[in-house]
């Protein structure tokens, strides 16, 4: 079996070990639908010719990629890997301006996309003048409509058979992924083939092979692409693709999955339907098998903070939840989800390969192969993240204990008193986080006093909601000095402002 030190090496490693096991499964019109891991290989294959066709002698060729998660995506995503050449994958929901503002800032060549995308051509093609190709990723029945536009499918049948030439390095560049960062523009984390690859190797099997794994999350977050797409090529898992976040518990019913990866938003979703259903029926173990299935074996989330009382919630109804962390900038796992773990508190075990330390601040600061190589064109920002010894500054504030990893809160956010106290906002908002009248909250100093401003879930029901939030206010201050007490209630009429990847934007409040 070939030794896997790139992208390139992982597709065709899994196509030589797994072969005709079903790759992807997806929805398509209502039925789901498999593809093979071999012809993901001789498609990735196809592409790559394309690819090396029209960009000849070029080492370092970017093409950009815009759509959902799906088998044409990710044939975009591998078969510019296949090529040697530099995949930058862009947020679906960001506006046609930012999102052409990207494929210039990284240099893109090449532009995949989708339908949602196709009525932004016009506007891509004036503010992208370097951009030489824009392909289609699915088929249209009339393609007169789309002059100038390439389609996959036809590149595909045109190129089937042909074998790309060469292969990258391991230091080689991989893909660009932007952050969605709540302060300033976007940065371009440079990604290597040595980083995704050790990522996604830094677990150990714990016979993962047959396993279906449930993707929903955004693919152009390098967390779903690892966890979900790299791992299932490594491990030798079916991905069921998630066609919607509306339809995540009818697709729960129809894959039939083993395991999934959430973010917090998303398993505070899923639980409170659960618990809606439990009005009706007690029997919670039974509902949580109707939902996730008699297969399903784990839960993994990541993202953000998940609250215990999540973890919890999930328990009673028979599901195992399990906490991760990372950033895009460590390609992105830091820490594992573990099953049956013994800290519940934690955001998961440190994983193989990766060290970690914290600073004279308290600022957790790892170092691993898994580290990216810098930012895009931004030596500035890369010398503020990385130090000239190789570690990166996660920003995050906490502590390690047992190969385990702790939490308090974001370096950037930490409020200091006049008294020399020092209160991480996150410590305190957390205690909120399955509190059902409060859907966002934000916490930050005003004259020396802590402020908690909150917009109320519009679902919830009630005549007195100010005075149950501030209830629940008055007992979460219970458990807390007096430094760290909320003092004043602010109720906001609507959501705060957010990134592209739904983070709150702190500094959009109250000057924050």
């Amino acid at each position: 079996m070939r030794e896997v030190r790139t992208i390139k090496d992982l597709v065709y490693y899994a196509d030589e070990r797994f072969g005709e096991e079903p790759f992807v499964r997806e929805i398509v019109h209502k039925e789901l639908q498999d593809t093979s891991y071999r012809q993901f290989r001789q498609d990735c294959d196809s592409l790559a010719c394309w690819i090396q066709e029209k960009f000849p002698g070029q080492e370092r060729t970017h093409l950009a990629l815009i759509g959902s998660t799906g088998y044409a995506y990710l044939t975009a995503w591998f078969g510019i890997q296949c090529a040697n050449q530099v995949t930058v994958p862009l947020d679906v929901s960001n506006n046609a301006e930012r999102i052409a503002d990207e494929i210039v800032r990284s240099d893109s060549e090449a532009v995949f996309l989708d339908d949602r995308h196709v009525a932004d051509l016009e506007i891509f093609k004036k503010l992208c003048p370097n951009v030489k190709y824009y392909i289609h990723l699915h088929e249209k029945p009339d393609p007169e409509q789309y002059p100038g536009v390439l389609f996959l499918g036809d590149i595909l049948k045109e190129y089937a058979g042909k074998i790309p030439e060469g292969m990258p390095e391991e230091k080689d560049l991989a893909a660009i992924l932007f952050t969605s960062g709540t302060t300033g523009q976007s940065k371009g984390v440079m990604l290597s083939h040595e980083n995704l690859i050790d990522n996604t190797t830094c677990e150990e099997d714990l016979g993962f092979h047959g396993n279906k794994r449930f993707s929903v999350l955004p693919v152009h977050h390098v967390y779903c692409f690892t966890c979900d797409i790299l791992c299932s090529l490594w491990f030798g898992r079916t991905l069921c693709v998630n066609d919607s976040l509306m339809h995540i518990i009818k697709n729960l019913k129809k894959f039939r999955p083993t395991d999934a990866t959430f973010v917090p938003m998303i398993s505070a979703s899923v639980l409170a339907r659960m618990q809606q259903m439990a009005a009706k029926n007690p029997d919670k173990l039974a509902i949580g098998k109707e939902v996730f299935g008699e297969e399903f074996d784990m839960l993994y989330s990541g993202g953000a903070y998940l609250s215990p009382e999540i973890i919890e919630g999930y328990k009673e109804f028979g599901i195992e939840i399990a906490q991760g962390y990372g950033m895009t900038e460590c390609s992105p796992r830091i820490c594992s989800g573990v099953k049956n773990c013994e800290y519940p508190d934690s955001v998961g075990r440190i994983v193989r390969g990766c060290e970690v330390k914290i600073s004279e601040e308290g600022e957790v600061w790892v170092k691993s192969k898994s580290v990216m190589m810098g930012y895009y064109h931004n030596p500035e920002e890369t010398a503020k993240t990385l130090t000239e010894d190789g570690w990166l500054k996660t920003g995050d504030l906490g502590y390690q204990k047992d190969g385990y990893l702790y939490l308090t809160g974001r370096k950037k956010n930490l409020i200091i008193l006049s008294n020399g106290e020092n209160v991480s906002p996150e410590e305190i908002e957390n205690q909120f986080a399955c509190f059902a009248p409060v859907k966002e909250i934000i916490v930050y100093e005003e004259n020396q006093q802590i402020v908690a401003e909150i917009f109320p879930n519009p679902e919830y029901e009630s005549e007195h909601i100010r005075e149950e939030i501030q209830a629940k206010i008055d007992a979460v201050n219970e458990t807390f000095p007096p430094a760290k007490r909320i003092v004043k209630l602010v109720l906001r009429d609507t959501e705060f402002p957010k990134t592209a990847s739904k983070k709150i934007i702190r500094a959009a409040i109250h000057n924050i």
